[in-house]
This record gives C-alpha cells, sequence and structure tokens, in this order.
C-alpha cells in the first residue's frame, strides 16, 4: 500500500525517519490507517441494466439502514443482482442522493466513529430510509423544502419504537408543572420540536430553562457522566443500535422515574408526526418502567426507488423482500413484515412493478 507522508520545509520526513524502529512503524501505520480511512472505490459499471444497483443504506455496525441494507443485498442475491451499499448515504442524504440519482456525499467525522471508511464513487439508485423522513421528502417538509416527487415506494418494514420522557428518580418530578413551579433547573437531552411542545404546554420557555441555572441540548457524553436531569425522544426501545442504545445504557446506569403524559399534549405531539400513533408501553420495557404507560409509538422503515426504476426490477425487490422476510427478525432490531401495510407510506406512491406483485399475492385486494 502506498503510504502518503507530508513533507514540510523544515524536514519533517527526517525527522520522522530518524525516529526508532518501533516509532516508525507506529507513524507509518498511522498513515495507513488515514489513508483508508478517507477512501473512495471504484465499484465498476452499476445501475439496474447490470443488476449492480448502488443503495443508500448505513453503517454495518447496527445502524438500522444497514442492517436492512444487508438483508437487501442477501435478498436480492437470489433473483441475480448484486446490490452496493453505500454506507455513508444515510442520515437525511438518501432520499435526495436517489431523487437525483446523485453520488453520495464526501465521508465525515460521523462516518469515521461509525465505522464507516469507505466511500463508493457511483450514483446511487435506490435506499431505505424512515417511512416518515421518506414522507416528508416526497412532500417536501418541512414547509419550503423542496420535494422529491419522483421517489417510489417499494416496501414498508414494520420497526417499532416509542416516545417515552423519564427523569432523574432522585429529582422528584412526576411532571413539568412543578418543574415550573420551582423553577428547577434541569439538563435536558432531546431538545427536539416534541420537547419544544412539551414546555410550550406547560408554559416554560428555553429561557426559562437557562434562566433557572439548566441546560437544553444535553451531549450523549455528559448523559452517560450523569450530567442530565431528563431524557425524551421517539427513539426508545430495548435494541442497543446507536440510535436507541442510550435508553437501555442510561436506565441501567441510573435511576429513572418514566413520565406519562396528559393525553390531549400526546395527540398535539401526535399531529406533528406524521408516523406516531397511540400505543402502550409495556411494563419491564425499559430498567425503570414499572407499570403499563400510555404514550406514542412510530414504527417503519421504507425501501424506496425513483419512478424511472425498471418495473420489473421494482416486482423483484418486492417479491425479494417478501419471501426472505423471516429473516428480518435475526438483526439487532427485530423488524416484521406485514402484508396489510407493506405496500403503504403515507401518501409516497407505490412503485408500479412493486404493486403489480403486492396485487398478484393478493396483498393488495381493492
Amino acid at each position: 500500500m502506498k503510504v502518503k507522508m507530508n513533507i514540510s520545509p523544515s524536514g519533517q520526513l527526517v525527522k520522522i525517519l530518524s525516529l526508532s524502529p518501533v516509532i516508525l512503524l507506529a507513524v507509518i501505520s498511522l498513515q495507513i490507517n488515514i489513508v483508508k480511512a478517507q477512501e473512495t472505490i471504484d465499484v465498476g459499471k452499476t445501475g439496474w441494466d447490470v443488476k449492480r444497483p448502488v443503495m443508500a443504506a448505513a453503517c454495518e455496525s447496527g445502524c438500522p439502514w444497514g442492517e436492512l441494507g444487508d438483508f437487501m443485498k442477501s435478498s436480492m442475491k437470489p433473483f441475480g443482482y448484486s446490490v452496493i451499499l453505500c454506507r455513508n448515504c444515510n442520515r437525511s442524504y438518501g432520499p435526495r442522493l436517489v431523487s437525483g440519482h446523485d453520488y453520495p456525499p464526501p465521508l465525515d467525522e460521523i462516518n469515521l466513529q461509525d465505522g464507516v471508511n469507505v466511500r463508493v464513487d457511483a450514483p446511487v439508485d435506490f435506499g431505505v430510509t424512515s417511512s416518515a423522513m421518506l414522507s416528508a421528502a416526497y412532500n417536501g417538509m418541512p414547509a419550503g423544502k423542496e420535494p422529491y416527487r419522483n421517489l417510489r415506494l417499494i416496501a414498508k418494514i414494520e420497526d417499532p419504537f416509542y416516545f417515552l420522557v423519564a427523569v432523574r428518580k432522585e429529582s422528584g418530578i412526576k411532571d413539568f408543572a412543578r418543574i415550573r413551579q420551582q423553577q428547577m433547573p434541569v439538563r435536558i437531552m432531546g431538545a427536539d420540536g416534541n420537547m419544544m411542545t412539551i414546555l410550550n404546554y406547560y408554559g416554560i420557555t428555553t429561557e426559562n430553562i437557562k434562566a433557572w441555572g439548566g441546560k437544553m441540548g444535553v451531549s450523549g457524553d455528559e448523559a452517560l457522566k450523569g450530567d442530565f436531569d431528563i431524557i425524551s425522544g421517539f427513539l426508545a426501545s430495548p435494541s442497543l443500535n446507536p440510535e436507541s442504545s442510550l435508553w437501555t445504557t442510561l436506565s441501567q446506569k441510573f435511576e429513572l422515574y418514566f413520565l406519562e403524559l396528559p393525553e390531549d399534549l400526546l395527540k398535539i405531539i401526535a399531529q406533528q408526526n406524521v408516523d406516531a400513533k397511540f400505543v402502550e408501553v409495556q411494563n419491564g420495557l425499559l430498567r425503570g418502567v414499572n407499570r403499563r404507560i400510555k404514550t406514542l409509538g412510530r414504527s417503519g422503515e421504507s425501501v424506496f426507488a425513483r419512478d424511472d426504476t425498471p418495473e420489473q426490477a421494482a416486482y423483484d425487490m418486492a417479491k425479494a423482500i417478501d419471501e426472505n422476510h423471516g429473516a428480518l427478525k435475526w438483526f439487532i432490531r427485530v423488524y416484521t413484515y406485514d402484508p396489510k401495510t407493506v405496500w403503504q407510506n403515507f401518501g409516497v406512491p407505490l412503485h408500479p412493478g412493486a404493486e403489480k406483485y403486492y396485487r398478484e399475492v393478493g396483498y393488495i385486494k381493492q
């Protein structure tokens, strides 16, 4: 492997070569790792016509879209397809890249932290994202964003998780009203739009939180050190994938009390999340959940493509997912396949090829 070294005018290379063999080897190894970490590879000719489509997926260390990328790769193989996975086409990138048949973005620090050190140099043909994100991308949400109207659903795979709010037990907090009444200096992890709705419901502003000595937007690292009072979010699950693992870790490490929010507040939050529905968290879902809690749940990761995807390819994808759906239960997250929902995704049109398959097997009856 070619080793890249920066030679400075001050003779840095000479200094490196003058080091002991052990240190020199360590320096060379570091240089090799840096080169490897920024590798872009040419994967040759890709596309549906050669049965080598590029899929927007995610990391292979438990990322849900990475797991489902692996699932698609193995499911499509018996149909003669060699799926190429783009491991850094995740987060909000997938729908845009697929819509524009665009190339993957450069690797960034988050990719490297997730163990993704290779970028494929090829345009993206299809992908997987959350059902809500696919709907938002298709409809141009939030308002003002460019709608990607050429996206089409292939299959929605069920993947349930919960909206939970937990507080440190020693805080004595039973609801947010007490925070306002006593002007408590709470440190909040999960300061997203849903948390803003909760604060607004109780007449609390972010300025109040800061003025009372609290903090909005506690990081995961801070929470692991115990520097938090409240954790909130829609990704609560006992699964140890990167997005949900903090719920398990923090509930094991600290004594938490899980709040049950008023029904009218939950309705407001549900209206803000297209895929939210009323559910009940079962006793024992996480350490500290010692009763059934009425809350909201979300479910759905969606495989999608463009409207110009060949009908046969879309048909093959739908069939491959169905015929191999038993493999979905063996991932870090336990995914499921529901014939009643696989062909629906909050108004995103179903690809005609996938629709043809679902009608043939009787999943679409009307």
